[in-house]
């Protein structure tokens, strides 16, 4: 399998994109995706991400506030800790790619 159809199948990759997709569309932030956009090294990266997840960790609350009997998705230390790693790994500007696409498409249990 390729590098990239790899990066893009992580789990990781896929929960914060997941959770990038449902700040987009529930809490109306696209000031995360547009840092993501012009992060250009790996400091940057970890500033952009960090605060995203002060934002996204305040909505998810709000969402937890509001329905009682549910709890917000979150992604895990585990999930953020294998992040910086691909960042390192694969360059900034592949993984915030890959973050950004899957913030932007439909999730296959929608598609159906």
């Amino acid at each position: 399998m390729s590098r990239m159809y790899e990066l893009f199948q992580n789990p990781a990759v896929k929960s914060f994109g997941m959770a990038l997709r449902l700040a987009v569309a529930q809490h109306e932030d696209y000031a995360s995706l547009v840092e993501l956009e012009y992060v250009e090294n790996i400091q940057q990266f970890t500033a952009a991400v960090k605060k995203f997840l002060r934002r996204y960790d305040s909505g998810a609350r709000r969402y937890e506030r509001e329905h009682p009997d549910k709890s917000a998705f979150k992604p895990t230390e585990d999930d953020l800790t294998d992040l910086i790693k691909l960042a390192e790994e694969n360059g900034v500007d592949v993984v915030c790619a890959t973050l950004v696409a899957h913030a932007l498409v439909r999730p296959a249990k929608e598609a159906e």
